[in-house]
């Protein structure tokens, strides 16, 4: 092929399909296996591992007679393969329930990823034998081509994640980059790209509008960075009061906030325990953590507190505002819980932490650093509680003992509640202060696992050791919901 400087714009929006197959295909993996540091890692690793194996690939076929073609070909498979991505994750949910935590993450990484990102990986070394026309320009060649390519991925980052993602969702922007990247072949200036090119247009233009799946009775959905958001609007049998309507808010497909629709009160266990508990705070100022559908705010408001609430996600408070009747008198806060904390030089007679996002709970918000800070923020006899996973037992039970572990070493007491007997089926709540905290109903006394670790900022040991009870949890929960309960 004759030397064209067109070809570094394919360089650009290869780069930029990139960014977007790894960005979309973590936010694809998060509903059925969260959003971890196990599931970035894994996503990382293989993107990087595939890339360096597409570069290798590549080498060898950048030394073909017919570059031309073979990158045309390349390209076409990778875009199509980008537009069949979100009909790939149905074959996750029995990932999920048949394999381990990180070995199911690395199985849906490969199946997701590996494709794409090596055939992109193997573009490049195209690209650069194409635009070599002696070995004195290698080198040039080589940085331009590279460097470009990294500018369309920084450029994409920024589109996908601020923009496209949460605008228009994980498979539409899949499909806009996907289909610049089938776009780009009309500039290897062969006739017979363009039929090539018309037909993964019009194929990922049919899977655009196919191969999205509503969840049953949604009135609301929306994907983001940090995660897909859908309220359900249900009916379900409440034992003595017969058929109730209920609002659910789920984030990465599982239920943060539960509503009876006619009472407007939550149809959580842990709120009801939470209910029973904090009559024995004094009322005051009152900050919860983790704001989600709002309930736990308007039981502290009916109860008589100045609530603050954060939320890392303003989506979440809008949906709470719009679906979920957060009270006019919650002053939600947008703001990582941690960094609040940072920088909050307020005084709290109840603080509550409540920042599950889906299963997980962001560990930094729970080190002896975070701790120690909270500690100044609370007016005396004040109660900091804390809702937790139901697992103490096992391996299971590790992340339980850390946290534990992590408020003694931090000067909080502390008294349990749970909603259940059953691990699987159960919250558990930590009563704190810095005096003798008060249970009213459903006090255990659970045997932990022992551990001697802390969850600090040096050493955030807290959700590795969390990761199987978050597995377990996630599992039963898609066992449960999703077996017509």
């Amino acid at each position: 092929m004759k030397k064209s400087n067109s070809i570094y714009i394919i360089s650009f929006f290869e780069g930029a399909a990139v960014m977007a197959t790894e960005l979309c295909g973590s936010k694809l993996i998060s509903p059925y296996f969260g959003s971890s540091l196990y599931v970035w890692a894994s996503v990382i690793a293989i993107t990087l591992g595939s890339l360096a194996a597409g570069y290798f690939y590549g080498g060898k076929l950048s030394l073909k007679e017919n570059k031309t073609k073979v990158l045309a070909t390349i390209l076409a498979i990778a875009a199509a393969y980008m537009g069949f991505m979100p009909i790939i994750t149905n074959a996750f949910a029995s990932i999920a329930l048949s394999a381990s935590l990180v070995t199911a993450v690395v199985m849906a990484s490969v199946l997701l990823l590996v494709l794409p990102m090596f055939l992109m990986g193997a573009a490049s070394p195209i690209i650069i034998s194409i635009q070599t026309e002696n070995s004195n320009e290698s080198g040039r060649v080589s940085g331009l081509v590279y460097s470009i390519s990294t500018v369309g991925g920084i450029i994409s980052t920024f589109l996908c994640g601020f923009y496209f993602i949460p605008a228009f969702g994980i498979s539409t922007t899949l499909i806009v980059f996907a289909s610049l990247l089938a776009i780009s072949l009309l500039l290897l200036s062969q006739k017979k790209n363009n039929f090539n090119v018309v037909i993964v247009l019009v194929a990922l233009l049919v899977l655009g509008f196919t191969n999205k799946t509503p969840l049953k009775n949604c009135i609301y959905e929306v994907d983001g960075m940090l995660g897909k958001i859908n309220v359900l609007d249900d009916t379900i049998e409440i034992i003595g009061e017969g058929m109730t309507s209920t609002r659910k808010l789920l984030v990465n497909n599982i239920v943060q906030t539960e509503m009876d629709m006619r009472s407007g009160n939550s149809l959580s266990g842990y709120v009801n325990l939470l209910d029973f508990n904090i009559d024995t705070v004094e009322s005051g100022n009152a900050l919860v953590l983790g704001l989600g559908g709002g309930v736990t705010s308007n039981l502290l408001v009916k109860k008589g507190f100045k609530v603050t609430g954060v939320e890392l996600d303003e989506r979440i408070i809008d949906v709470a505002k719009d679906y979920f009747n957060l009270s006019k008198n919650v002053n939600a806060v947008c703001d990582d819980g941690r960094h609040f904390i940072n920088q909050c030089n307020e005084s709290y007679n109840l603080i509550l932490i409540d920042i599950f996002k889906a299963e997980e709970q962001p560990s930094h918000v729970l080190t002896i650093e975070s701790l120690e800070k909270l500690k100044k923020m609370m007016s005396p006899n004040a109660s900091l509680i804390i809702n937790w996973h139901g697992y103490v037992e096992g391996e299971r039970g590790i992340g339980t003992s850390i946290l534990l572990n992590t408020l003694k070493k931090s000067g909080f007491n502390y008294k349990i509640a749970a909603t259940s007997d059953k691990e699987d089926e159960r919250n558990l709540v930590f009563f704190t202060s810095l005096n003798e905290p008060l249970v009213k109903q459903f006090e255990v006394k659970p045997l932990v696992k022992s551990t001697d670790l802390v969850n600090s900022d040096g050493r955030p040991v807290l959700e590795r050791y969390n990761a199987l009870a978050n597995q377990s949890w996630r599992k039963n929960y898609i066992l449960y919901y999703y077996s017509g309960h």
